[in-house]
């Protein structure tokens, strides 16, 4: 009796394995399954590390105090910009004086051009008039010229003998003391322009019918080359008037030079203002107000609003994920679940030798790693142990 008695407890403990056994088989599972099916994880934010980019300084002002929410371009901080609007203003100047050299030189330039226009007309018109006095030199005298001439010294001949007669009537008058003695010199003043002009006429006329001596003829010739200088002379004036323009030009692109600098002045000043990187909660702060900090060095932390968390998927479940998929989730802390999209999946090599136990002996097993976001609400914090069951979920 004693010996059936302790035969039972033994015959119990046979009968309950047997039956969990059973059960797990039914179900298709085992202690190794279970524990890689049952992921625990924990609930993560993105965190951003705010800095001023490429430039450095005093920090005048910090808009945001920790714990405080912010939007992608909220400021959170700027530092000071005294040295720099100095340059700026400093460039805009120079602007302003490269324009005032541009203007004036584009009008010297011309100015020097119409001048130079006017040279030229004027240097054809003495080019052509020195040529047809030449011209002429050459052909000598023309009969019409001849003949106009010969009547010229006619009328001044004719002019001086109604001049005589009327000094000789003057005088025979003055002798008689009919006239005065100024009517006299009138009489003589008449007479002696018209021998003058009758001297110069019958010069003229010996000038025309003798034709042009040798030393005419060259100085003619001289005084056509004489024209024809200054018309080289204006050329090159006028190439001295191109190199102008090429100054011009250079001013130009030192104005351009100088509106490079002051763009890349005015970025650096807007680079001064610091606006939050993204959507979130300012979690840190590191400087304070007048201290001086180094350009890219961290100066606010940022927590995004994005949650999520990763889990570690073997080879035989991944088939239950994909990019965008929904993954549901058992918040613990909460007792309650939150769906989450996977944001993508990569291979875990860390956890590609892992060698996991069975029954009828060891496999190695590949891993992967699944990102899942989660939309944040009030109640959500990152550090939150997330509960998923790798292999009840899918697409």
């Amino acid at each position: 009796m004693s010996n059936n008695k302790r035969i039972i407890p033994y015959l119990l403990v046979l009968a309950a394995l047997g039956t969990g056994g059973t059960l797990m088989a039914m179900n298709g599972t085992d202690t190794v399954t279970m524990a890689s099916t049952e992921k625990n994880t924990l609930l993560t934010a993105d965190t951003v590390n705010a800095a001023f980019q490429g430039v450095g300084g005093k920090i005048t002002s910090i808009s945001v105090v920790e714990e405080q929410p912010v939007k992608k371009g909220d400021i959170l901080m700027k530092l000071d910009t005294a040295d720099i609007d100095l340059q700026i203003r400093k460039v805009r100047a120079d602007m302003e004086q490269q324009d005032v050299r541009i203007k004036q030189a584009k009008e010297a330039l011309q100015n020097g051009y119409a001048k130079i226009s006017t040279q030229e007309e004027q240097a054809r018109i003495g080019i052509a008039a020195a040529q047809a006095s030449e011209s002429l030199l050459n052909q000598g005298t023309r009969a019409e010229d001849l003949e106009r001439q010969k009547l010229a010294l006619e009328a001044a001949r004719q002019a001086l003998d109604l001049a005589t007669v009327n000094y000789e009537r003057t005088k025979a008058l003055f002798d008689s003391g009919a006239v005065s003695s100024a009517a006299l010199d009138t009489a003589s003043n008449q007479l002696q322009s018209t021998q003058n002009s009758v001297a110069q006429q019958q010069a003229l006329l010996e000038k025309l019918q003798s034709g042009a001596t040798s030393q005419e003829r060259q100085q003619a010739r001289l005084q056509t080359e004489k024209a024809k200088t200054s018309m080289t002379q204006t050329s090159q004036a006028r190439l001295d008037l191109q190199n102008s323009a090429y100054n011009i030009d250079l001013l130009v692109a030192q104005k351009e030079a100088y509106a490079i600098q002051l763009q890349a002045l005015e970025l650096q000043k807007q680079r001064m203002v610091l606006p939050s990187p993204a959507d979130g909660k300012v979690t840190r702060i590191v400087p304070k107000v007048g201290e001086i900090v180094a350009a890219g060095a961290p100066v606010v932390v940022v927590e995004s609003d994005q949650l999520y968390y990763n889990l570690y998927v073997d080879e035989s479940q991944i088939h239950h994920y994909q990019v965008n998929g929904q993954v549901v989730g058992r918040i613990v802390a909460l007792n309650q679940d939150i769906s989450g999209k996977v944001r993508y999946i990569t291979s875990a090599p860390q956890y590609a030798s892992m060698r996991m136990s069975r029954e009828k002996g060891q496999s190695d097993v590949s891993s992967f790693l699944v990102r899942v976001d989660v939309p944040r609400s009030p109640s959500l914090l990152p550090g939150m142990t997330v509960e998923v069951n790798t292999g009840a979920n899918h697409p």
